[in-house]
């Protein structure tokens, strides 16, 4: 089996700005100070073996697996057996460390005890002090106690401590794992000449499924590697932090692991070709739902659900929660929007017709697909594209990425690979109840929680606030009570005050409107939904013409 993972890696460009990750931003208190660091104790991680490294990711590529970026090596060093700790003038004091692993090209810290108490901060920086990450506060603790932070170029980096006097002692923080990136790691180095940024005009009128797209760095038995993913709307609306990839990105994860991956918004050059990029929005930390069980391909449809150990995604990154389609209708000309190689989000054009087709030897399984040329290249995929999703020409997800042949120069990625070669999607509609395994590992039971019937859901920037499906203004506005919800035969609607000339609205989730109706000027409402399909519907509160509520309405019939 040739798989997607035989294209050779070209690890990430890295551009490091203050990190955004749920952080308070802000320059450590050292910086500020300007404090010497001449005096701070280093400690370095165990040794990185080049040649053994070599030799596995040879037999990794052999064997048709994911090829890593990183090996994490370990060191323990934590608040009380290393660093060096300063007393401030007001009470307050410092805790640094000097971390390194010798012939790193960048490094990202592990952190088996990550516990900050109330105002503490952390910074992890660069000792020239150009590269910044923090600070991360006590939103970042968790429950299982552990962190990670993002790629710091270079083979050493500082963490910073500041603990204020009226919680002196309450911290626990300890390193146990440096990750050792040893493959390219500059702006130059990238994926393949042919790929298209995802800022070009191709993904003009995309913008929405570019936001929903995600770098996933994956921790796995101590190595680190690329894939791709998306953040997917569910029926019941409720802004739940779920990623769709593929299984075979996380196959042999285990537990501990998940709580170690981070997904990266926004990673994208903000031109087409030019322009910064800054690897500073991702969320650290997930648990695994649900999965195809298959192997990784070879039995079913390659589908991994995640679901991230953070509440929420932050506001600042713009996240948008794509919408799908698992009809079982491929459609012709579409998006796929990833991550080549771990290199900035790129977009890659299909003209034709997705054609029904199989990648592990059971029929129906997946969707085949081949590239088209555009003005700005010819995207294709690469390793570090699994997992990514096809958009139809509705911009909603059809499938997932398995693997496949495609590659910007003739056998540039192997053998039998060329820029006219096939791809192949898991179809989101194997996906949704297909799959060998058990039953409450389908995605239908996640996307579709209700059992509604649901089978298209479109994307949302604010899937549990405003406008869900239908355009309209981006703010969330007033609060409108709907019970029961789901609902069978009726509603009842409270209004958040009584308004007189109000209107309720409700649409279904291709925007069409399927109920008008004047609300008596009492804060309260009947709706009668027996006539409403079972499915997920945006109820509308307008006033004077102009919308001040929407809510989500799930509709479930006996």
């Amino acid at each position: 089996m040739i798989a997607r993972y035989i294209h050779t890696l070209a690890m990430a460009a890295l551009s490091i700005a203050a990190m955004a990750q749920i952080a308070t931003d802000g320059m450590p208190y050292s910086l500020r100070a300007g404090l010497d660091d001449r005096e701070v104790a280093n400690v370095e991680a165990a040794p990185f073996d080049a040649v053994a490294a070599a030799a596995d990711d040879a037999q990794r590529q052999l064997d048709g697996m994911l090829p890593a970026y990183a090996r994490v090596l370990p060191l323990e060093a934590g608040l009380f057996d290393a660093g060096t700790w300063s007393d401030l003038p007001n009470g307050d004091r410092l805790w640094r460390l000097r971390v390194e692993s010798k012939g790193a090209l960048a490094t990202e810290l592990y952190f088996s005890e990550f516990h900050l108490p109330a105002n503490a901060t952390l910074h992890v920086y660069s000792p020239d002090g150009k590269q910044v990450m923090g600070g991360f506060t006590a939103y970042n603790n968790r429950d299982d106690g552990t962190f990670a932070t993002g790629l710091l170029a270079g083979e050493a980096s500082m963490v910073e401590y500041y603990e204020p006097a009226a919680v002196a002692g309450l911290g626990r923080v300890h390193i146990s794992g440096v990750g050792h990136a040893y493959r390219d790691v500059d702006e130059v180095t990238a994926s393949g000449s042919c790929e298209v940024d995802v800022n070009c005009s191709e993904g003009g009128g995309w913008e929405g499924q570019r936001d929903a797209v995600v770098r996933i760095s994956i921790l796995d038995q101590g190595l680190s590697y690329w894939c791709s993913g998306s953040l997917v709307n569910n029926v019941a609306q409720d802004c739940k932090p779920y990623f769709l990839t593929a299984m075979h990105c996380g196959e042999t994860t285990s537990s501990s692991d998940f709580n170690q991956w981070k997904f990266y918004f926004n990673y994208e050059r903000t031109g087409c070709g030019t322009g910064a990029s800054f690897a500073n929005h991702f969320v650290v930390g997930c648990t695994k739902r649900g999965s195809s069980n298959d192997g990784g391909g070879n039995q079913g449809s390659d589908f991994l659900l995640l679901e991230a150990n953070t509440d929420s995604i932050p506001d600042s990154f713009n996240p948008y929660w794509a919408g799908w389609d698992a009809s079982g209708t491929g459609g012709t000309g579409g998006k796929c929007i990833h991550h080549p190689d771990g290199d900035r989000k790129k977009i890659s054009t299909y003209n034709g017709s997705l054609v029904s087709s199989t990648w592990g030897g059971v029929p129906g399984t997946h969707w085949r697909v081949v590239w088209s040329a555009t003005a700005n290249g010819h995207g294709v995929t690469e390793g570090g594209s699994s997992g990514s999703p096809i958009f139809n020409g509705a911009k909603r997800i059809v499938g997932t990425l398995t693997g496949g042949l495609s590659c910007c120069t003739t056998n540039g990625c192997g053998p039998g690979t060329s820029i006219s070669a096939a791809d192949y999607y898991g179809k989101m509609s194997y996906h949704w109840a297909s799959n060998p395994g058990s039953a409450s590992m389908r995605l239908k039971n996640f996307l579709d929680p209700q059992s509604t019937g649901t089978l298209v859901l479109e994307g949302s920037y604010d899937p549990c606030g405003m406008y869900v499906g239908v355009s309209g203004p981006a703010a969330r506005q007033m609060h409108v009570e709907v019970r029961p919800n789901p609902a069978d035969g009726e509603v009842f609607l409270r209004l958040p005050t009584p308004m007189a000339d109000a209107v309720i609205e409700v649409h279904d989730m291709g925007g069409r409107a399927v109920a008008f109706s004047a609300v008596p000027d009492q804060g309260g409402y009947r709706l009668n939904t027996g006539a409403f399909d079972n499915g997920a519907y945006a109820l509308r509160l307008l006033v004077g013409g102009s919308v001040v509520a929407t809510t989500p309405l799930i509709v479930v019939h006996p």
